[in-house]
């Protein structure tokens, strides 16, 4: 691969990048939380018994060395925004390892974007050295848990053990207790995560051109009608003239157009308005330019905006309604294969010509709900897409899929083709101009101007006795474990299942060390290097009590998709059953530990979401989207899909109106997931990761709905208008709700959190209620505290986690089920400050 570090000859990175290591490899995280004081647990005074006494005295006699590393391990660890790991104390055995219910597994962000307040990830350049300092053997990168030797002469890598000679230019002698003198004026000996300048020898030719964007858009008739192809250049074109696009001067952009023949564009600089060139011929495909058809941006800006304004005019009276989607990423391929580059590909129809068409006869809807759904699922045919896509990433191109359809596509069929080459999916179904067009614009915008880099490839080693035994993500793996990806960004989340080595005693620290090659927009070439360290332990309840919750959730989201897909979805929910009770009974045995009374919860949301519910009201497209998000959204994103968010907006604190010393507006207090939260006077706000929904109860009070939308009663109150005219008031009160509903977006970035408002009453308030999993729900029809006890729970006391924090173990009464479903008409005799809940027995339990 041209400047990726990988030849074109064997397919191999650079020599300096560094073939396979002897050892499997892996992606670490650094979370959970503390251990957990077991003195109170039952048997806790038994011997040889977690948590007794003689198990105190060891911890508390523990050697100075351990305790250092510890503290070692907190501190230089990488930031858990970019690594987390599903559990941050790892059994030592297998036969410990089968007793914890957890998958083990990490969850990896190379390039996430920076928390507030957070340091930038600091560059390190190496000329002085001559080299990158790595291990001869393994090619682990230099790090903070390297020991040292011979003062400082010699060092010995922390993943394969090896020992070697440190370069004299990288000589430094050792203090008292063996670290390197200037360990803290290196970045790479003190920070978990550093990013190196590579030098010549990690590339194989000179910088390859970094941001290439070739746009490919659908001008059928739906595209024309539904205000797509309008919505798309209105987009494109406020992406190019904020000057937010990464790259500078080496920005190079194209334009193709397609219904059932492609349109080239010549956007040289020097025409006079951009020709076009019209290829009918589908089944021989040629390029009709040999240059022109992808220009700099800075040259021909004018030229790309001018026709970008002219399309929506020049197909407004299309009548042709088919597509040849297949064909138009070929030829668009033909015309950046030699410079690789970013694929922007607009869809708004099933493609039914050219290369690669599909059938809308395929779509079943009889199938949904049942163990056969799993076939529309899968891609038809010869996986035509998914080829396509292993086309395309020796070339280092990347498609990006923005699929706005009004009826059935084939997702399926055609999302590898994103998948494989790095890219994602965007999905607006039933896409109408009117209600998409800030959603679309939002999501385009961010894809074309985020952090973003190029030709990378990654590889991720892990320390002996342990292996990778499967990647998670859109990649495309060459060889055993290289791992391609034409274009990488802030948003890209990978994950790795790891395992023991069978009939190896792993090492006592576990170690993890991710090494992502790439080219930058400035056309930089830059290695992200993230590692961390984990101690392993024979405690039991010291691996529990360092359960990442959310990580966990989504390891396990992972394993269920996969067995969904290659099965079907039965099995898929039986495996997140199963996952269930295990922690169930671990948590019967530990009452004491957070994350075992918190974990089941998810894993009931996973149950009841629309990425695994049984039930026939997801069509097959939009279960597909659904699970290729789940593939690449951040732990954050995951954990609010299965476990929404859901705060009161009329009696939000004064606090909320102001940003606080942070720039941040603090959120209104989370309530737990059940219509017991609720009062029919009240008005809440429940976002998801993927969209917010405002629901306004009957008895609201009418200042409240002045103050925020203008009006003076509920019955006068128009949803689709309401939306647009939140936070834009002036007055006190409407500032306060804004403010609310910017926070929750600015820490969404992508997707753009589009507000769907709904008053009690209305058949739309059902998406609202399904999402409160706590309660009956159209997923499934169990209460919280009914599910728990069907997994096995013992305690007489079984109630939800409280939101907002980690997972308090306090339980409600038994026979007080939260009982879910829509409130009531309400009389003149009804309490305003009644629960939702209360009244759930006058209507049919949402079902």
């Amino acid at each position: 691969f041209p400047g990726t570090g990988m030849g074109a000859a064997n397919n191999e990175p650079p020599a300096a990048f560094g073939a396979a290591a002897n050892v499997p490899r892996q992606t670490p995280g650094v979370y959970g939380s503390s251990p957990v004081d077991n003195s109170s647990m039952p048997g806790s005074g038994m011997p040889g018994m977690p948590g007794m006494p003689g198990q105190q005295q060891q911890q508390s006699g523990q050697d100075a060395y351990s305790a250092q590393f510890l503290k070692d391990v907190e501190t230089f660890n990488s930031p858990a925004h970019f690594v987390r790991c599903s559990v941050s104390r790892l059994p030592n055995s297998q036969s410990a390892k089968q007793r914890l219910s957890i998958p083990l597994g990490v969850i990896l962000q190379p390039l996430a974007s920076l928390p507030p307040d957070i340091e930038p990830v600091p560059s390190v350049n190496f000329g002085v050295v001559g080299t990158i300092v790595r291990c001869k053997q393994c090619r682990t990168y230099v790090n903070p848990f390297v020991t040292w030797e011979a003062n400082g002469r010699r060092w010995t890598c922390n993943l394969c053990g090896f020992s070697q000679l440190t370069p004299d230019p990288y000589y430094a002698s050792l203090d008292e207790s063996g670290k390197r003198m200037d360990r803290f004026q290196r970045a790479e000996l003190h920070k978990g995560a550093v990013e190196y300048i590579a030098p010549g020898e990690y590339m194989v030719r000179p910088p390859p051109t970094a941001g290439v964007f070739m746009f490919v858009i659908d001008v059928s008739y739906t595209s024309v009608v539904t205000g797509l192809l309008q919505t798309v250049v209105a987009s494109i074109k406020e992406a190019i003239q904020s000057g937010k696009i990464p790259g500078g001067q080496r920005v190079q952009v194209g334009i193709i157009t397609f219904d059932t023949s492609l349109h080239f564009y010549n956007l040289n600089s020097n025409l006079s308005q951009p020709q076009m060139l019209v290829v009918s011929d589908l089944e021989d495909l040629f390029l009709p330019l040999p240059d022109d058809i992808l220009v700099p941006l800075a040259e021909s800006e004018t030229a790309i905006i001018n026709l970008l304004e002219s399309l929506p005019a020049i197909f407004g009276e299309t009548k042709v309604n088919e597509s040849c989607l297949g064909s138009a990423v070929r030829g668009a391929f033909m015309a950046m294969k030699h410079i690789g580059g970013k694929m922007m590909v607009f869809g708004a129809c099933i493609p039914s010509v050219g290369e690669l068409a599909l059938k809308s006869t395929r779509d079943n809807p009889r199938l949904l709900g049942t163990d056969r759904e799993v076939e529309l699922l899968r891609p038809a045919g010869n996986d035509g897409y998914k080829e396509l896509g292993k086309e395309l990433t020796p070339a280092q191109i990347s498609v990006e899929l923005f699929l706005a359809p009004q009826a059935y596509m084939d997702l399926a069929s055609i999302c590898p083709l994103a998948k494989f080459t790095g890219g994602d999916v965007h999905y607006y179904p039933q896409f109408n101009i009117n209600t998409c067009f800030e959603k679309f614009k939002s999501e385009l915008v961010h894809v074309l101007t985020r952090y973003m880099g190029w030709e990378a490839v990654m590889r991720i080693r892990v320390s002996r006795g342990w292996k990778i035994t499967k990647f998670d993500g859109h990649l495309f793996i060459r060889g055993q474990d290289l791992l391609v990806v034409p274009n990488c960004h802030q948003d890209q989340t990978f994950a790795i299942q790891i395992d023991m080595e069978e009939n190896v005693t792993p090492d006592p620290v576990l170690y993890v060390q991710s090494a992502l090659l790439y080219t930058n927009s400035e056309g930089e070439r830059r290695i992200r290097v993230h590692t961390w360290a984990a101690m392993t332990s024979t405690n039991f309840n010291d691996i529990i009590g360092s359960i990442d919750v959310q990580a966990s959730a989504v390891m396990m989201s992972h394993q269920a998709l996969d067995q969904s897909l290659k099965g079907n979805q039965t099995e898929g929910r039986n495996k997140l059953s199963s996952f269930c009770q295990q922690v169930v009974q671990a948590g019967n045995m530990c009452p004491q530990s957070d994350a075992l009374q918190f974990l089941p919860l998810y894993i009931m949301g996973m149950l009841k979401s629309a990425a695994f519910r049984a039930t026939n009201d997801i069509p097959a497209d939009l279960r597909t989207y659904i699970w290729m998000r789940l593939e690449t959204m951040s732990v954050s994103q995951s954990a609010a899909f299965f476990n929404p968010r859901l705060m009161a907006l009329h009696n939000a604190p004064e606090e909320c109106r102001q940003p606080n010393d942070h720039g941040q507006i603090d959120l209104p207090e989370m309530l737990n997931l059940t219509s017991e939260s609720m009062t029919q006077d009240g008005v809440y706000l429940l976002e998801d990761g993927e969209t917010m929904y405002m629901w306004i109860g009957r008895a609201v009070d009418t200042n409240f709905l002045s103050a925020v939308f203008g009006m003076g009663s509920f019955e006068q109150l128009d949803p689709l208008a309401a939306e647009a005219v939140v936070g834009t008031r002036g007055d006190p009160l409407s500032e306060k709700v804004g403010n609310i509903i910017r926070q929750v977006r600015s820490e969404r970035p992508t997707p753009f959190l589009q507000l769907q408002i709904m008053r009690q009453g209305e058949p739309k308030e059902a998406k609202f209620f399904a999402a409160l999993i706590e309660d009956r729900t159209v997923g499934m029809q169990s209460t919280y505290t009914e599910f728990l006890q069907r997994m096995g729970y013992r305690s007489p006391q079984a109630a939800p986690p409280q939101q907002g924090g980690m997972p308090q173990a306090g339980m409600p009464p038994p026979g007080m089920p939260p009982q879910g479903g829509m409130a009531p008409p309400m009389n003149e005799d009804t309490d305003p400050k009644t629960s939702v809940a209360e009244h759930s027995s006058l209507l049919p339990i949402l079902c």
